[in-house]
């Protein structure tokens, strides 16, 4: 067998590489109140390098939330997990699971062995997620993986 028929894909998609939460005017203003306030409080208690970093937070965040998401493509081939350029691969990661919610949204989360590498969310789209399961039960366990707290409060804040 030739190199290029092992490494045929096996599935394919693309969807947006996170969830995307339209911020509000509100949500711009909390930001940036909250950046003001952090700012002048260092700038009283004479911390001029907090204030200044403070200032340079509040303005990324803010850049941060008006981000929209890349479309990025996703393939489950042989060797592992291709995430645009980057590849997971198999020996690698521990396990997965496939979580679908009651609104219809599909996400594939994986879980790596290196200890600080959080959990890969993948956004599933329209992508079936039994032929997912059944693809992903040939190189790695399922087993359940709860959503990470930083993920919570991610979504709690609007990101």
């Amino acid at each position: 067998m030739n190199k290029k028929t092992s490494l045929s894909k096996t599935i394919e998609w693309q969807a947006p590489e996170y969830e995307f939460y339209k911020k509000t005017t509100d949500w711009y203003w909390a930001v940036g109140i909250i950046t003001a306030a952090a700012s002048l409080s260092a700038a009283l208690l004479h911390n001029f390098l907090f204030a200044i970093l403070a200032l340079l937070a509040g303005f990324s965040i803010a850049l941060y939330g008006a981000k929209k998401p890349d479309i990025v493509s996703f393939s489950i081939m042989p060797d592992g997990i291709h995430i645009k350029n980057r590849v997971y691969l198999y020996e690698n990661l521990k396990k997965f699971w496939i979580n679908c919610d009651a609104q219809g949204k599909k996400e594939l989360i994986i879980e790596s062995k290196k200890t600080l590498m959080p959990p890969i969310t993948i956004l599933m789209e329209n992508t079936d997620p039994q032929k997912t399961r059944a693809c992903l039960l040939k190189y790695l366990k399922e087993e359940k993986i709860e959503e990470p707290l930083t993920t919570t409060l991610a979504k709690l804040l609007g990101f």
